[in-house]
């Protein structure tokens, strides 16, 4: 549903608007009424065009999330929220599938705004910004349990399965995530996992920052559906 007043947005917000519009309207519609059997392309590369991603950078939705000092876009944090539904529900226009990988980078950018330490933000945030490709994944359903977890049931039942164990000055990760935007597409994950093997659910689970591309770590396609692949 689109707004039909939108008096109460803010004018930054309707030049954004109006801009990713556009894009939509000139890049991304096009695309997808001449290309529309790419979706069930099972390699996601071949689905879409760096172009888009290339353009979509250019005008600075992609890195929404980002802090302005790292090159983001800036935004005002009192409107940001509405800012990012806005702008996914202008993409959606275009094709569900982009608004959902360019969201992902949002709330992980957002997250790792957050919580991350100083030193992974300077090594993080360059590298996202640099690259029109670079995508960010949210690692938290598992087979047992997924957003069910943040409902307030403070049981160990309800913890998440994949364990962190810190060794050293390292966190070892060993577990299964599942139904992953942006699985295999992503350069970085955040992941969900416990740390406190026997404790309950509250105050027991950390977010790790962990390179997609690492050893130890395999994908796979898990299900399709419209305009996104899922993966574990």
């Amino acid at each position: 549903m689109f707004l039909a007043d939108d008096s109460g947005l803010a004018e930054e917000q309707r030049m954004m608007r109006d801009t990713c519009r556009a894009f939509v309207d000139e890049h991304v519609t096009p695309f997808i009424r001449q290309h529309w059997q790419r979706e069930w392309i099972m390699t996601p590369e071949e689905r879409l065009p760096r172009k888009i991603l290339e353009v979509a950078d250019q005008i600075g939705i992609r890195t929404l999330g980002v802090p302005e000092e790292f090159g983001g876009t800036p935004l005002d944090p009192r409107t940001q929220v509405r800012t990012f539904a806005l702008i996914a529900e202008e993409l959606s226009r275009g094709d569900s599938g982009l608004a959902d990988k360019l969201v992902q980078v949002w709330k992980v950018s957002t997250l790792l705004k957050n919580i991350a330490p100083r030193h992974l933000q300077e090594y993080w945030f360059p590298k996202i910004v640099a690259d029109p490709t670079f995508f960010l994944a949210h690692c938290s359903t598992e087979p047992r349990g997924a957003s069910d977890r943040w409902l307030g049931y403070d049981t160990p039942e309800t913890a998440f399965q994949t364990k962190a164990v810190l060794k050293g000055d390292e966190w070892v990760i060993n577990g299964r995530k599942q139904f992953v935007s942006n699985g295999y597409d992503a350069k970085l994950y955040v992941v969900y996992a416990n740390s406190k093997p026997g404790a309950k659910n509250a105050g027991r689970h950390i977010e790790l920052p962990h390179p997609a591309r690492h050893a130890g770590v395999h994908h796979r396609p898990l299900q399709r559906d419209t305009g996104r692949t899922f993966h574990e």
